[in-house]
């Protein structure tokens, strides 16, 4: 599994405290996108803004996981690629 943290892209939306997070996922066989506000309670359904990526297969392309992620994340140049070596790393 491959985790990179990304940075935030509006600083005003949550005042800059969301949690943003891309990956691989290799027993799921998925990528996966995570933006969590952690001002929020775990219990809390505000606290999970997005969260794709957690059934088997659910994302298979780098790029439609970097499109579900970018309205909130900056997308650093290299992370497609990343990405990618992460996925064909873990095969």
């Amino acid at each position: 599994m491959s985790r990179h943290e990304l940075e935030q892209r509006d600083k005003a939306i949550a005042e800059g405290q969301l949690e943003i997070a891309i990956g691989w996922d290799r027993p799921l066989n998925t990528y996966f996108v995570q933006v969590l506000d952690p001002t929020y309670d775990e219990e809390d359904a505000r606290f999970e803004v997005l969260w794709r990526g957690n059934r088997f297969g659910e994302i298979l392309s780098s790029d439609e996981a970097i499109a579900m992620i970018a309205p909130w994340a900056i997308i650093p140049a290299d992370l497609r690629a990343a990405l990618i070596a992460d996925h064909d790393t873990a095969a």
